[in-house]
């Protein structure tokens, strides 16, 4: 039996405490129970005798109050209808207060004196309304004698007594009116004595007698002249004064009376408590009696289970606390009791023991690779920056202020890397897209530094901050030298062809003077063709220098194209192939015609001279985000890299034969770049060949059959060829599109146009922006708003809240139109 005692768990031995404390809880509770139902049952009978008492005082004065509340606003009401719904309410509730008190004779000549003021103040209320009226229409009048009269006497075509009489006459209307501003009874014999004083001391002419008579009429009305009115007025005013003085005494005495009536409520209910208390007194000291038994069985439960429960628990809490302080060879004694809960907590220090060992472990192999990271972190000769989702800089080293050459003010003050670099001297010289994924910014002394922003899953970014200046300077250094190589190459090729043709030129000259007249034709027409050879180099040499004059029209390129097939199959061999592909749509640009034919024509030709034998060439016409794309491609032998890498330097031929001057591509890649686009060179020894060049499309001309949306756009892009492109297919697509190329315009545009429907971003911006935060703000700014993120590398988690992410698509780079189209209708559809 012992050992089953032994054998219970803690759980069944504190369920029996409780229980029977909960046992010994219900008997005091009962005893608790009837002393307080005795208690209720007094209480209540006292109640029923005084509550009705004091709930017919407080009615009497809650009336009474109210009485006092409504009968002023009786002088207020300007309708009569509503005057005399006032005046009923307030004699209903003298009525109610007449029905309240009619078990006492003390508050009937109160009432009766307030009925009587009632009555008085509703027969003053209309009387006082209709002279406040009539008050008003004098005023009227007087006022605008007195601004025709002050109109007249600032007339300057008048003599001056005119003048002066008008003024007077001004002046004698303002004292009238001051009458019918008047506060008191006194004031208006003041004004009135001032008025005739006024109107006697005016020098009488034909204008003043006139005026006068005018004053007369404005001043009287049919219920008299103003200054009868307004004493009327004031007189009724202090009759109705007097009359709320009346009620509102009256309604003090009936409020004394009810506050007297609750006070004799009061001694009664003070007597039943006290009553009350002395029969809970009794109640009190039985509970307390038991309250004591109860403790007794709860000290004695409580001695049963701490001395089993407390021991062991402040054991295994000794132990956990050497085990927390790093003692992991902390022990505990072998209970050698029960497996109950108290068992099991010793098993548990013992796992938890383990698992501190292999904790400990972990710690310190983490610590040496922290330790290793902030080595690094601060040792690292470039500048590193972690930064938070919202852009706040959370962790940087040391060289990031270096680098930037910013106090520690500043450092402090500024917590983006946009405002450390907006507050440093350095400024952005060319975007991530032009140097492949970084920003490069320079300063006024000529430090360049590299930027790289790179965007983590959770949202966070690094940024790192490299000083390239000297790699920049020797990277300068060899173009220079690449420059002067080059200028010293075009030099000797333009001496030696200018030579040849002065030498042509000079011995043509020479013998045209001993030749006969017969050969002279033959000697200047060799001088002509010379000097046609000369303008020819020279052309080509503008061509290649980028500043030929252009003649820019929009064109439409695959009409142009499809004009020049009768002059490609002149200019190329039989052995060789044309084939087209000039696309549906027509695509237009901004350029000179003449010398795209001439460009088209250069690159076939050079295309043909490739081909040895039989072959073909192909010419393609597509349109690629916001771009004319025009590409020439043959199969003949091809270029090596280096002489694909060389091709467009000026006077450099491939060709075996020795005939090519070299200034065919040249002057093709001049043309393209002054028109605003690019060329490319792909190639490879036995592959063939091919040049694709990129124009900007014409700004609308780039149009899908149908448009199916309407509604302003915003197109977000730090690349202008891109944007443009972008902002041509929403257009196609019935959008009002607007375009920014920098960050901030970007977020103007969205503060000032709440009324967006899309927003079309990329993700990496100008001054290490994000596109993600102009998104939010336009989703946030329009519920109806949508948006497309575009990036090359695009985030598997975009921060964006989790309502929105049906209101944005993510596209990636480069986005053809087709692509975009299909976004945008997911997104709207």
């Amino acid at each position: 039996m012992r050992t089953r005692l032994r054998n219970l768990s803690v759980r069944f031995r504190l369920s029996a405490a409780i229980l029977t404390l909960c046992a010994v809880t219900l008997v005091i509770s009962g005893i608790s129970l009837l002393m307080l139902r005795n208690a209720e049952n007094w209480l209540e009978t006292i109640h029923r005798d005084t509550l009705a008492e004091v709930s017919q005082a407080l009615d009497i004065s809650r009336n009474a109050a109210d009485l006092a509340t409504a009968a002023p606003f009786l002088l207020t009401v300007q309708m009569p209808f509503q005057r005399t719904a006032d005046a009923q309410a307030i004699l209903s509730t003298i009525d109610r207060l007449e029905a309240l008190s009619s078990d006492t004779t003390d508050l009937a000549l109160p009432l009766a004196r307030m009925r009587v003021a009632i009555d008085r103040l509703q027969g003053l209320t209309a009387p006082q309304n209709a002279l406040r009226a009539d008050i008003a229409q004098v005023d009227i009048r007087l006022t605008q004698l007195q601004d025709r009269f002050t109109r007249q006497a600032n007339a300057p075509d008048l003599a001056p007594m005119a003048r002066l009489e008008w003024a007077a006459l001004g002046q004698l209307t303002g004292t009238a009116r001051e009458v019918a501003r008047s506060q008191n009874i006194i004031e208006v014999g003041e004004f009135s004595r001032r008025y005739r004083q006024s109107r006697a001391d005016i020098p009488r002419g034909a204008i003043v007698a006139r005026g006068l008579a005018e004053v007369d009429a404005a001043l009287n009305s049919p219920s008299g002249d103003l200054f009868k009115l307004q004493y009327g007025y004031l007189t009724a005013g202090l009759d109705a004064e007097n009359a709320l003085f009346r009620i509102r005494e009256l309604s003090d005495t009936v409020n004394a009376y009810a506050a007297g009536r609750v006070e004799a409520a009061q001694d009664r209910l003070r007597q039943a408590r006290a009553q009350t208390a002395r029969n809970l007194d009794v109640a009190q000291m039985a509970v307390a009696i038991l309250a004591l038994l109860s403790a007794g069985v709860a000290v004695v439960s409580a001695l049963f289970v701490s001395r089993y429960v407390t021991r062991n628990l402040r054991l295994i809490a000794d132990g956990m606390h050497r085990l927390a302080q790093g003692d992991h060879a902390a022990t505990l004694p072998d209970p050698g009791g029960p497996r109950d809960e108290i068992g099991r907590l010793f098993q548990a220090f013992g796992v938890f023991r383990a698992n501190a060992r292999n904790l400990e472990r972990r710690t310190a192999q983490i610590t040496r690779q922290n330790t290793l990271f902030a080595s690094v972190f601060r040792n690292i000769q470039d500048g590193v920056v972690i930064v938070a989702p919202d852009g706040v800089i959370e962790a940087e080293n040391d060289q990031v202020c270096a680098l930037l050459h910013l106090p520690d003010d500043v450092r402090k003050a500024a917590r983006t890397m946009p405002d450390r670099l907006a507050a440093s001297a350095f400024a952005q010289a060319c975007g991530d897209n032009d140097r492949g994924g970084f920003e490069e910014y320079t300063n006024p002394a000529g430090d360049v530094l590299e930027v790289r922003k790179s965007q983590l899953p959770d949202g966070r970014a690094v940024w790192l901050l490299s000083e390239t200046t000297e790699r920049k300077r020797i990277d300068e250094r060899l173009a220079e030298i690449r420059r002067v190589e080059t200028l010293g190459k075009v030099t000797g090729e333009v001496a030696h062809d200018f030579g040849n043709i002065l030498s042509t030129i000079s011995g043509n000259l020479h013998l045209l003077e001993t030749t006969t007249p017969a050969k002279a034709p033959t000697h200047l027409g060799r001088i002509r063709t010379a000097v046609d050879l000369g303008v020819s180099l020279t052309e080509r040499l503008v061509a290649f220098a980028r500043k030929q004059h252009l003649a820019p029209e929009v064109v439409e390129i695959g009409s142009l194209i499809e004009g020049m097939v009768d002059l490609l199959d002149i200019a190329l061999p039989d052995s060789v192939d044309l084939h087209l592909s000039l696309g549906d749509d027509p695509l237009h640009v901004m350029l000179d015609p003449g010398q795209l034919e001439s460009a088209v024509l250069n690159v076939c030709m050079n295309a043909a001279q490739a081909i040895p034998g039989s072959g073909h060439i192909w010419i393609t016409l597509r349109a690629q985000n916001g771009q004319a794309v025009l590409s020439v491609r043959d199969d003949g032998h091809g270029m090596s890299e280096d002489t694909r890498r060389r091709a467009v330097e000026p006077f450099f031929s491939a060709r075996r034969d020795g005939d090519g001057t070299g200034l065919g591509l040249p002057m093709v890649d001049g043309f393209v770049s002054q028109s605003g686009g690019t060329l490319d060179i792909t190639s490879a020894l036995g592959e063939g060949t091919e040049i694709t060049i990129r124009f900007p499309l014409a700004d609308g001309m780039l149009q899908p059959a149908t448009a199916v949306h309407t509604g302003a756009a915003l197109v977000v892009d730090d690349t202008p060829e891109t944007a443009r492109g972008l902002q041509q297919v929403l257009h196609g697509l019935g959008f009002e599109a607007l375009v920014a190329t920098r960050f901030a315009h970007a977020a103007d545009i969205i503060a000032d146009r709440p009324d967006l429907v899309l927003v079309v971003s990329d993700l990496n911006l100008d001054h290490g922006q994000s596109g993600l935060d102009l998104i939010r703000s336009a989703l946030a700014a329009g519920p109806g708003a949508r948006a497309v993120l575009m990036s090359s590398r695009l985030p598997t988690d975009p921060a964006v809240p989790p309502v929105d992410r049906d209101r944005l698509t993510l596209l990636a780079k480069p986005v053809t139109a087709d692509a975009l189209t299909d976004a945008v209708a997911r997104l709207l559809t």
